[in-house]
């Protein structure tokens, strides 16, 4: 089988969700992999000056007509059965539609909500007709991509790296100077988000709290609790030396789970997550995690668990089985997705056979 996928591995290790997973099926020989690194053609997309230009412009100033050129000639060379597309918001309906007429069934994984005006864009909304098959890592998002034109949906959820994503304890004192907390989070600081973390610190200045990720430094209550960025090693300690792990979603992408929903516990982290219907069907409360509703819920509940020592790490211990033991992870999530795609790429195939006056009856 010959797979064709794109994505951006300017966010590796924790995105490029299925690269790990097809470059190992590659290495055995079961498929022939073709990728295409958005990250190598559109850089601009990083800088406030490229996302500003992206708004007003509907598109990157850089690099958005060689990477359409490097798709194609990528699918020439590859002739790919299978093109997989991460979220893919700068291809256009050009690019795609030559790319399915080589032969390729079109597949997006759609990591992002494309109807969200901070992570879409006109190619990405416009091309959605245009795909076989649109996997949305959220529920809410799957009666749009519908309306819009898509002829098959599926839910496909995010997932976890076993490679990246596992309990790295504490070894030293610096390390521990470094990454103990009473509570961490780790995840960007949208609008919606603040709200929380504000009130925490609020209620209770006394704790240790460490936030690591985008914006933080934007809200004086919050800057001085925030320790940038974690990737790898740094992302699995930060989880380790925290008693409680916050997991809030994106309101914006319409989420019912994000990304730590199932990274935080591979990583052996007491998860303390905002309740959703997904949340509540993935982990029994208060034995695999513990949820919160509100703001005021949150800190509740943190009062309440912060001196719960062995309770968190029963809890911790049986949501890590629930997660590695449970299929979750991209490599299972990629085993659904090719599933799917195969099945309609067969169902098509025997569709224009059926209707081919050269086919007997």
């Amino acid at each position: 089988m010959r797979i064709l996928y794109t994505e951006t591995t300017e966010y590796l290790p924790s995105s490029a969700h299925f690269l790990e997973a097809l470059s190992a099926r590659a290495a055995t020989g079961s498929i022939e992999l073709g990728f295409l690194d958005e990250a190598r053609y559109l850089p601009a997309n990083a800088t406030i000056a490229g996302r500003i230009a992206r708004r007003i412009v509907g598109r990157p100033l850089r690099g958005y007509g060689e990477i359409n050129r490097a798709l194609l000639e990528m699918a020439e060379r590859l002739r790919p059965e299978i093109a997989l597309i991460a979220k893919g918001a700068f291809f256009t309906p050009a690019t795609l539609r030559a790319l399915k007429a080589a032969g390729a069934t079109l597949v997006n994984y759609a990591a992002d909500d494309p109807f969200n005006p901070a992570s879409g864009s006109r190619d990405l909304t416009e091309s959605i007709p245009l795909f076989d098959l649109y996997l949305c890592a959220r529920r809410a998002m799957i009666a749009d991509v519908e309306r819009a034109g898509c002829p098959h949906t599926a839910y496909i959820m995010f997932g976890y790296k076993p490679e990246v994503h596992f309990p790295e304890p504490l070894a030293n004192a610096e390390e521990r100077a470094r990454f103990e907390s009473d509570v961490v989070f780790i995840g960007g600081c949208d609008p919606d988000r603040a709200p929380y973390f504000e009130r925490l610190v609020r209620e209770l200045p006394q704790l240790r709290i460490h936030l690591h990720g985008g914006y933080f430094d934007r809200y004086p209550a919050l800057k001085p609790r925030w320790r940038g960025l974690v990737s790898g090693a740094d992302y699995r300690k930060a989880i380790s030396g925290a008693k409680i792990v916050l997991n809030l979603v994106r309101r914006a992408n319409r989420d019912d789970h994000v990304m730590r929903t199932f990274e935080v516990p591979a990583c052996g982290g007491f998860m303390l997550a905002e309740r959703t219907a997904t949340h509540e069907q993935l982990f029994e409360e208060n034995r695999e995690a513990v949820f919160f509703d509100t703001a005021d819920d949150m800190v509740a509940r943190i009062r309440e668990w912060l001196g719960r020592d062995e309770q968190r790490r029963q809890i911790a211990a049986a949501g890590h089985d629930k997660v590695v033991q449970g299929h979750h992870s991209y490599a299972d999530r990629l085993d659904q997705i090719l599933a799917q795609a195969l099945r309609l790429r067969a169902d098509k195939h025997h569709l224009e056979a059926g209707a081919s006056p050269d086919q007997p009856s």
